[in-house]
């Protein structure tokens, strides 16, 4: 007669297995989605102002 600890950990025989290949998928889509945003990051157009347009229309920060 087995007990109920063991009854239950037969029920859970491939369940290590299973979770290790989750574990590797979420890893790796994180790294994707890291990947993914530096390189967006970089080469992103940058916005520059026009040194030809007069001082008023050029945006400057604003103080308190």
């Amino acid at each position: 007669m087995k007990s109920a600890l063991q009854l239950e950990l037969q029920d859970l025989h491939g369940l290590p297995y299973i979770a290790t290949i989750i574990w590797f998928v979420l890893l790796g889509v994180c790294l994707l989605a890291v990947i993914f945003y530096l390189f967006q990051k970089n080469y992103s157009p940058k916005t520059k102002i026009a040194d030809d347009l007069p001082l008023e229309k050029k945006s400057r920060p604003k103080g308190f």
